[in-house]
């Protein structure tokens, strides 16, 4: 049993440091569970660097299960 909870993080920064905007579970490689949940990652972050003012980056992060 995995220990953690793996995610990959839409972060935008509007001037003040970076926020986390939208986020998306994946394995403990970072890949997506099927093509439908990549897919919509991808469509979720180029909708915010396209509608967005400010910069987008995608970081991984895990968290430990409860």
């Amino acid at each position: 049993m995995n220990r953690f909870t793996h995610y990959k993080i839409i972060q935008g920064n509007y001037g003040f440091g970076w926020d986390d905007e939208d986020s998306h579970q994946t394995n403990s490689q970072g890949a997506f569970e099927n093509k439908e949940a990549r897919e919509a990652f991808r469509y979720n972050l180029k909708a915010y660097r396209e509608n967005g003012g400010g910069a987008y980056r995608v970081i991984q992060r895990r968290e430990v299960k409860e």
